[in-house]
């Protein structure tokens, strides 16, 4: 292998599937070890937790997966407020200049949270008894049964009181964090302007929030999986908020990147400045993850700020997805953007109204495949036979997974889930001009020949 060319060796290096394997092509000699480098550290994540941690199990648009054995990258464990520290340590290791993909979820401690981990206390006191919570020797007869319910609603209703002294001590701990983090807000701002600066080869920027599990930070508390208890407040979680951060970041670096991944995005929170323009100008793929349902029908509120921003990712923009959330599916009577360069398109967990996200699609003029998965189209008389019946003679191809659902046929009355009438990929006529093929993982349609 040695005659090889280094461009050869290069591509070869990317195929190899762990840190492991990249580490021991290093060993060879300092040719491999120089072409090893870049693959092992082209990825830099930023995180609450440790490279092993498996993240805890979320029920969001995008439950975060494990990072692989194995997985080619490295993690710094870093809190929001001790990131400048982190970043002289990249910076002084020259790793940063390798870096195309860097996840940014340091561990963020907000306000409320504890008050929101009591108040999720107080309503699983309301909530039915679940025969799991029985003890071993309950019964599940007669007055043995009422006796077992009573055990487990008083174990409920003393828990606060058992987890006093450890909520006030996690509640000290975060007061001490926050303020921290309120402090060195503009160094952290001024230390993520000189890693950028370094990061020759960025391509992609991944904004995740902190997700933990409590018992592991605050030993004795019973449960507590921040996930649950963050979505309880709307436009609590900081991935926005961060989101503005690393876009002042890249502007004072006079840096630009390709792709945009954000989990748990809240369009309220973000405003248009000059810095988040040129994060999204030149993005090429944006995938927008919500947890908070923007309705999408004809009177629901448009987040003027988000259509703006994407303005700026016309010309470029290749690969859309919404999960979850909203984005430029526009009012009735507005003209819809127009994306020359997008092929892809990706919608999942959304109430839309059928004829602008028609009109969107329509629009775009080399769009080649769409994803759609658990969407509800709320106009009536206009469902998923009249979508598809609507689709440009671009789409190649399409697929669906999860439940689907559309307005039942002469129906009067406002959006409303109860109302959802199933929609089954399956009933689309042979005169449809698309053939079904079942997968897996839901159901392909291409175009019939």
């Amino acid at each position: 292998m040695d005659s090889l060319p280094p461009e050869l060796l290069s591509r070869i290096a990317s195929f190899l599937p762990s840190t492991a394997d990249l580490i021991s092509m290093r060993l060879v000699n300092r040719q491999y070890a120089a072409i090893a480098f870049r693959p092992l550290f082209g990825l830099l994540r930023f995180s609450g937790r440790r490279q092993d941690e498996a993240p805890p199990w979320n029920f969001g648009p995008a439950p975060e997966a494990a990072l692989p054995r194995g997985h080619v990258g490295r993690t710094r464990t870093v809190e929001f407020g001790k990131l400048p520290e982190v970043v002289d340590e990249i910076l002084g290791s020259s790793l940063a200049r390798y870096t195309k993909t860097f996840i940014f979820e340091p561990a963020y401690y907000r306000e409320r949270f504890w008050q929101d981990y009591l108040i999720q206390l107080e309503n699983e006191m309301h909530e039915p008894v679940d025969e799991v919570e029985f003890g071993p020797d309950d019964d599940s007869d007669g007055d043995d049964w009422e006796a077992a319910i009573e055990r487990v609603l008083e174990h409920r209703r003393t828990r606060p009181e058992r987890e006093a002294n450890i909520i006030d001590a996690a509640q000290t701990t975060w007061n001490e964090k926050i303020a921290e983090q309120k402090l060195n807000e503009e160094a952290v701002a001024v230390a993520l302007t000189r890693l950028f600066q370094a990061m020759k080869f960025l391509k992609k920027i991944e904004i995740r929030p902190w997700e933990f599990d409590g018992r592991l930070l605050f030993p004795g508390l019973e449960s507590c999986v921040s996930y649950g208890i963050d979505v309880q407040r709307r436009g609590s979680f900081p991935s926005t908020r961060f989101l503005e951060i690393i876009a002042q970041a890249l502007h004072a670096a006079d840096r630009r990147i390709k792709h945009l991944n954000i989990s748990e995005f809240f369009a309220d929170h973000l405003h248009d400045s000059s810095a988040t323009r040129h994060l999204f100008t030149g993005l090429q793929h944006i995938r927008m993850d919500v947890i908070h349902v923007e309705f999408l029908a004809d009177e629901a509120r448009k987040a003027q700020v988000l259509v703006d921003l994407f303005k700026c990712a016309q010309p470029t923009l290749q690969r859309l997805s919404i999960v979850a959330g909203g984005d430029g599916a526009d009012e009735a009577g507005e003209t819809p953007l127009v994306f020359p360069q997008l092929e892809f398109v990706r919608l999942g967990g959304l109430i839309l109204s059928t004829p602008p996200l028609v009109r969107f699609l329509r629009a775009q003029p080399n769009l080649k495949r769409l994803e759609f998965s658990n969407i509800y189209l709320s106009t009536p008389d206009a469902g998923w036979p009249s979508l598809v019946e609507a689709l440009p003679t671009s789409v190649e191809s399409w697929k669906v997974s999860g439940p689907l659902g559309h307005e039942p046929v002469n129906a009067d009355g406002p959006t409303a889930y109860n109302w959802m009438t199933t929609w089954i990929p399956q009933e689309l006529p042979p005169t449809s001009g698309w053939k079904a093929i079942p997968r897996k993982y839901g159901t392909y349609f291409a175009r019939a020949s």
